[in-house]
């Protein structure tokens, strides 16, 4: 328990002079376009683990493995949307396409097969890396993951958007 402070502590003054720092320096010699993203990206990344730190309260030597397995995660979400956006592209074209050869036919379910291959991929790697993540917390710890992972992209996006209203308001002098 207090270790989790000490890291949401030590985290807190990373958190605060990216969004304190940052929009000052902006404001005075405005960045190229990337390095705005790379900033975004970053604060973006300090808040993700700043919010499961502070939902799922790790043991320090949990932490590490945790973060290391919910990255995991993530790039494999990451992955599958690429992945699932491009089968389901291909089977709006085959399926616009007319269907008026056994060869057509057989590259349409060829399609869908591998439509199906990267839904099934997905689950079963998801299903292992939660697996893995379950061995390294304790029961109301997986629990209290659960919960995080259902609602942090939502949660983020709010904190993300109450920045934003804060860079934006006018700065008194």
């Amino acid at each position: 328990m207090n270790r989790r402070y000490v890291l949401f502590f030590a985290l807190l003054p990373l958190a605060l002079a990216l969004v304190i720092v940052i929009p000052r320096i902006t404001a005075e010699a405005p960045p190229a376009q990337p390095a705005s993203q790379n900033a975004t990206a970053e604060l973006v990344e300090l808040l993700k683990i700043w919010k499961l730190i502070d939902a799922v309260s790790p043991e320090s030597e949990q932490s590490v493995q945790l973060l290391t397995k919910f990255n995991k995660l993530e790039d494999l979400k990451a992955q599958y949307r690429r992945e699932h956006r491009s089968a389901i592209n291909r089977l709006k074209q085959l399926k616009a396409a007319k269907l008026d050869s056994e060869e057509k036919i057989a590259e349409l379910q060829t399609a869908l097969d591998e439509y199906r291959q990267v839904e099934d991929n997905f689950i079963a790697e998801r299903k292992k890396i939660k697996d893995e993540i379950s061995k390294i917390l304790t029961v109301e710890q997986q629990a209290k993951f659960e919960v995080f992972s259902y609602s942090y992209r939502q949660d983020l996006k709010l904190t993300l958007q109450s920045l934003i209203a804060l860079q934006d308001q006018p700065r008194s002098k």
